[in-house]
């Protein structure tokens, strides 16, 4: 029989293959290497058609659509969040530019003495204990114990529970004087009036000028009688100035970037003499004789204030 019409049983082709992958693993890598690189690169083309075939059959069938719109509530909020981010970024960037400007808090002073003299409003400020200076130092009297120059500068702004009082008159090494709005010769500011109108704060607008009236109180002078509130027009919807309104200092006054309250209307007086103007008396909203502290406020940068 010619060997061409020789046919290895099932069991001899198994062994031969055990055989050979037998003495494969024996063989150095430079003989088996090719072989199976030749194996690899027959298979890469069925193995590759065959990934494409199961990724495509396993897309979802909504990828062949058109991508949807953006929902506007989820645009909207992310638009928002953004602005506020910018936002924040900016308040962030101005404090640091602030604290860059190395501004000095609000020094703490302690009321020792009024003037004796009747015809002024004012008082003697100390902060001498934060120096360690007490009334037995030769460089004291019994009642003067400020550091003065050193902390305190003429015409920074003083208040006390919230309420704006007056301005540094007189510095010396060791006292500070404080001459109050109600003082007749202190110098007059900007001030506007705010009342409450049906639970709310409203400002009434008319530009006025506050000026000293002695003993305690401040005074307005020749204001519109449209600017005052008479039982005729109460009701009309304009905001009219009425006994009890609190009166503010304008924006930037004395370096505040806000304004604070500086007293509260008491009176309206009307001279008959002019039918067509009133004098609107203030008086502060604390009470001088419970004034036991008060806070000197340091003159704020310009670019600070009127940002």
């Amino acid at each position: 029989m010619h060997w061409t019409h020789y046919r290895p049983s099932k069991k001899a082709v198994f062994w031969a293959l055990m055989l050979i992958s037998a003495l494969a693993v024996f063989l150095p890598p430079s003989l088996t290497n090719s072989p199976k690189h030749a194996s690899t690169q027959l298979l890469a083309p069925l193995q590759d058609l065959a990934r494409l075939l199961t990724s495509f059959g396993s897309r979802p069938s909504t990828s062949l659509a058109p991508p949807a719109e953006p929902d506007p509530a989820i645009m909207h909020e992310l638009a928002s969040k953004t602005m506020l981010n910018e936002q924040l970024r900016a308040d962030l960037e101005r404090m640091q530019g602030i604290r860059d400007l190395s501004i000095p808090a609000a020094l703490q002073a302690h009321v020792v003495a009024w003037d004796i003299v009747s015809t002024r409003d004012s008082a003697v400020i100390e902060r001498g204990n934060e120096l360690k200076v007490s009334e037995s130092d030769w460089v004291t009297s019994h009642v003067f114990l400020d550091r003065g120059d050193t902390a305190v500068r003429s015409g920074q702004a003083v208040i006390s529970r919230e309420v704006l009082l007056g301005r540094v008159d007189f510095v010396s090494p060791y006292m500070s004087r404080v001459k109050l709005f109600s003082d007749i010769d202190a110098k007059p500011i900007k001030v506007r009036f705010e009342g409450i109108r049906e639970g709310e704060s409203r400002v009434v607008d008319i530009p006025c000028t506050m000026r000293g009236l002695g003993r305690g109180q401040m005074i307005v002078r020749d204001v519109h009688y449209e600017y005052i509130e008479a039982a005729s027009d109460a009701l009309d919807g304009k905001t009219r100035i009425r006994v009890g309104d609190y009166v503010t200092s304008e924006p930037n006054q004395l370096g505040l970037p806000v304004p604070l309250v500086v007293g509260h209307v008491v009176e309206i007086r009307h001279d008959p003499k002019q039918r067509l103007v009133y004098d609107v008396i203030i008086e502060p909203t604390v009470n001088r004789d419970d004034i036991r502290y008060v806070h000197v406020i340091p003159l704020i940068p310009n670019a600070v204030a009127m940002d």
